[in-house]
C-alpha cells in the first residue's frame, strides 16, 4: 500500500507498541534501542528517531497487519480516496471509520475524499476482533462511495421533532448494520451468531412489526445490497413494509404514525376534523381512526391545518397554493 494513502498517528503507534511489549520477550531489545536515542542531542532529530523506532516495531510486532488487510480487501475504497488516516481515541464509543469530503474547486472527487479511522491503542492487541470491526466499518464507507447506494449524510426531519429524529436515526442504524453484517456473513467474515445479534437490534428498533419482524429483517440482511432511500423510507414508515398497522391504541403501545411508545393517545380520533383525517391519510394510506394516534401527532396535524387556513387569508395567497408544508 502506498505510504501517501495510509497515514498513522504517531501517538497511536507509540502507545500500541508500549502496550504490546509490556510482557513481550523482545521488550528488553526494544528498551535498549530506545535508550540509544536519548543520546541524540538535537531535539527534533531525537524525536524523529523515536518515531522511526516506534514505527519499525509497530510493523515488526504485526500491529499494522489487521488495518492493512482490511484496506487491501477494499481496492475500490483505496482508488477513490486521497488518504486514510488512522488516528487515536481513548473512548471505545468513538472508534470507527468516517468519510470526509471537501469542496475545493478544481479538485477531483478522489482528491477531496479522505477516510479517518479512530482506534484505541489497546484494540490493536486483538487482531482478529480488530479485523472484524474494520471490515464492518469499511463496508459503511464503501456504501457511501457507491453512487448506486445514494447516500445522504442528513436524514429527513421527523414529524415529531428532535425525539423522533433520534428514533429515526436509530432505526436507520439498525437497518444499515443489518445490510452490512449480512454481507459479512455471506463472505465468511462474521460468526454465525451475527444474524441473531442483528435481528435482536432490528426488533428493538421496530417493535411495532411484531411477528413479522423476522421476515422483514431477512429482506435487509439477506439482500446483497439495499439503497439509502430504501432504508430511509422503511425507517420513516415501517408499517408500509408489512402492509399492516397496529389495530389497537392501548396505553404503552406505539403510535401507528410516528411509531413512538405512548401512554397518551388522542381521545376519539374519529372526531378529528375531516380535513385532518384526510391529511393523515395522505401520509399513512392504511391508517384508520379506529387505530388511534398519539396526542403529539394529532396536535401536529391539526396545527398544520390551522396554519394552512391562516395562510389562505394572507394577501396575495393563491387559493390552491397557500404555502408549503414544513
Amino acid at each position: 500500500m502506498r505510504n501517501e494513502i495510509l497515514l498513522y498517528d504517531p501517538r497511536l503507534i507509540e502507545e500500541a507498541v508500549f502496550l504490546c511489549l509490556r510482557e513481550h520477550p523482545k521488550a528488553g531489545e526494544f528498551d535498549r534501542e530506545r535508550c540509544r536515542h536519548y543520546e541524540i542531542s538535537d531535539p527534533e532529530e531525537r524525536e524523529r528517531g523515536f518515531q522511526d523506532l516506534h514505527r519499525a516495531w509497530f510493523i515488526r510486532l504485526g500491529l499494522a497487519h489487521p488495518i492493512e488487510e482490511a484496506l487491501h480487501e477494499q481496492p475500490v475504497l483505496l482508488s477513490r480516496v486521497k488518504t486514510c488516516v488512522v488516528g487515536r481515541t481513548a473512548a471505545k464509543n468513538l472508534e470507527g471509520a468516517e468519510l470526509f469530503v471537501g469542496s475545493e474547486e478544481g479538485s477531483s472527487d478522489r482528491e477531496q475524499r479522505n477516510v479517518r479511522i479512530l482506534l484505541r491503542p489497546e484494540s490493536l492487541l486483538d487482531p482478529a476482533a480488530l479485523l472484524s470491526f474494520l471490515r464492518h466499518e469499511l463496508l459503511h464507507i464503501i456504501d457511501m462511495l457507491d453512487p448506486d447506494y445514494g447516500y445522504e449524510p442528513i436524514l429527513p426531519s421527523a414529524v415529531g421533532g428532535p425525539t423522533h429524529d433520534r428514533l429515526l436515526a436509530e432505526r436507520y442504524r439498525a437497518l444499515w448494520d443489518a445490510t452490512i453484517d449480512g454481507r459479512m456473513a455471506r463472505r465468511g467474515w462474521a460468526p454465525e451468531s451475527i444474524r441473531a445479534e442483528r435481528l435482536k437490534d432490528f426488533r428493538g428498533a421496530f417493535p411495532m412489526l411484531g411477528e413479522d419482524s423476522a421476515r422483514m429483517f431477512s429482506h435487509f440482511f439477506d439482500r446483497e445490497r439495499s439503497t439509502h432511500p430504501e432504508l430511509v423510507a422503511f425507517a420513516c414508515n415501517p408499517s408500509a413494509g408489512t402492509g399492516e398497522l397496529p389495530t389497537t391504541a392501548s396505553p404503552g403501545n406505539r403510535c401507528p404514525l410516528c411509531g413512538f411508545p405512548t401512554h397518551s393517545f388522542a381521545p376519539e380520533p374519529e372526531r378529528l376534523p375531516p380535513e385532518v383525517i384526510a391529511e393523515i391519510a395522505k401520509d399513512f394510506p392504511r391508517w384508520q381512526p379506529s387505530q388511534g394516534l398519539c396526542r403529539q401527532c394529532a396536535d401536529l396535524y391539526q396545527a398544520h391545518q390551522v396554519s394552512m387556513r391562516a395562510a389562505k387569508q394572507l394577501p396575495g395567497a393563491h387559493p390552491d397554493h397557500p404555502g408549503s408544508r414544513c
